[in-house]
């Protein structure tokens, strides 16, 4: 399976990290910087970053740089053996959204910042008005669930979302083009995230369920002919 540009980013400075040619306390170069380096867009080293930092990889500090963090330990992908598992089918990896997601959402429910819980409501609608004008949302849609996994607060469990999306990133795709597939995600994005912005936990859990519950129901429906 194809690596996101992001990704493609995380591995380039993990490995300079490794070889020494960055070392724990040491300022990175800037993003422009970076992006020149590895040939990529801004956006792809900025959410590389993002997701780098909240493993603790990096640290970005505003106004002074970005700096690698002091314990080389933390460079240990502890997902590394799963990342092989390209062959798992849409089913599997959706039982595996099913047992993470609802309990993501419920802490992102408890534990977001208002702004983040307003971000999520951003994300929503912006998938919302891309499937309108009939524009690619993949990415807004992976986003949309990203924030929610940042703001429960628990980076072990937002990292394992991180792999399980990677890995489904086709069938996702696919599961999009299940009848109603679309119009019923919207949807229930748009509910989970009024549910988070009100600080509904247990209507935030229960609707995610519902939502991921719905897709793996479709498949069945599709695998048995109905």
């Amino acid at each position: 399976m194809k690596k996101l540009a992001h990704e493609e980013v995380i591995e380039q400075i993990q490995e300079q990290i490794r070889a020494g040619a960055w070392k724990p306390g040491e300022r990175l170069p800037t993003m422009q910087e970076l992006a020149s380096l590895y040939g990529l867009s801004l956006t792809a080293v900025r959410e590389a970053l993002r997701l780098l930092e909240s493993r603790s990889v990096v640290s970005i500090e505003h106004g002074r740089g970005i700096f690698v963090r002091n314990d080389p330990s933390l460079l240990e992908d502890p997902m590394a053996p799963i990342k092989g598992m390209e062959t798992r089918s849409l089913l599997e990896l959706l039982e595996a959204r099913l047992a993470i997601e609802p309990e993501l959402a419920a802490y992102c429910a408890m534990r977001a910042s208002a702004a983040q819980a307003k971000s999520i409501r951003e994300w929503s609608d912006l998938m919302e008005a891309k499937m309108e004008r009939g524009e690619d949302h993949f990415q807004t849609d992976v986003r949309y669930h990203q924030e929610i996994a940042e703001g429960a607060g628990n980076p072990l469990l937002a990292q394992m979302l991180s792999v399980v999306a990677d890995l489904s990133a086709q069938g996702r795709r696919e599961t999009d083009k299940l009848p109603y597939m679309r119009e019923k995600a919207a949807c229930y994005h748009r509910l989970i995230a009024i549910a988070i912005r009100e600080r509904e936990a247990e209507q935030a859990r229960t609707l995610m369920k519902s939502h991921i519950q719905d897709m793996i129901n479709a498949i069945h429906a599709k695998g048995s002919g109905l």
